[in-house]
């Protein structure tokens, strides 16, 4: 599943550690955003409850929005 993970404001320093340890359970990252602390990605079959690791503040399913 797709989804966007939000880094706890303390922690955005580590988050590429963070996206490593997440690669590490099979997550496929695909971004790294430094500035806004934020992660998105392929859980594959992981629950997005079990991305939420420490150093995550929150992770929802990302949706694609389009255009009227």
């Amino acid at each position: 599943m797709l989804f966007i993970a939000k880094v706890e404001e303390g922690q955005k320093p580590n988050i590429r550690e963070i996206a490593k340890s997440l690669e590490g359970m099979g997550v496929q990252v695909k971004r790294v955003m430094t500035l806004t602390g934020t992660i998105t990605g392929d859980s594959g079959a992981l629950s997005l409850g079990k991305v939420k690791i420490k150093g995550i503040e929150s992770v929802e399913k990302d949706r694609t929005l389009r255009a009227k």
